[in-house]
């Protein structure tokens, strides 16, 4: 069911293909959510806790892509023109999907399963998330660099405005 990223060769520095391989484990959890109901060998409730995995999988992928570079484009599900979404949509959808993902996340694991995600580490995340859009960095900034920081269509990614309900 899982097949590894290709492995960065040794001694290399990382640091350039986070963005490749972030979309390249994005597509294969959204591929993975899309079939896995096609599985008879698994139990309903294992297709539940595979998709889950794949959701925070793939919406964490997203929140490391959002932290390292700022707003980044949101593949939709079906292959589509997109475009670099804003910094309030970008932590609203790993929001989302994160709370998907807890609802069939168990709240702990078994020794042997204990890397794979719990629905705690999925709330975290989304709590994490929706903090980072609450700050006054990403929420009401109006300084030289959020003006600049648009898209291709010039709009803004970051509000000007404060929004007090985040």
């Amino acid at each position: 069911i899982y097949k590894p990223l290709q492995e960065v060769p040794y001694g290399e520095e990382q640091w350039p293909y986070t963005w490749k391989y972030s979309y390249q484990g994005i597509r294969q959890a959204a591929i993975f959510i899309q079939n896995v109901d096609m599985c008879n060998e698994l139990t309903s409730e294992e297709r539940a806790d595979y998709k889950a995995q794949a959701r925070f999988v793939r919406a964490y992928y997203y929140w490391k892509l959002l932290q390292k570079y700022g707003p980044v484009p949101i593949v939709p599900e079906k292959c589509q023109e997109y475009t670099r979404n804003t910094y309030d949509e970008c932590a609203d959808y790993i929001a989302s999907e994160m709370a998907l993902a807890a609802k069939d996340l168990p709240l702990k694991r078994e020794l042997m399963s204990v890397s794979r995600p719990t629905r705690g580490a999925a709330l975290a995340v989304r709590a994490k998330a929706l903090l980072y859009a609450a700050s006054p960095l990403m929420n009401g900034n109006t300084d030289g660099y959020a003006e600049k920081l648009g898209d291709d269509k010039g709009n803004r990614l970051l509000a000007a405005a404060y929004d007090e309900k985040k």
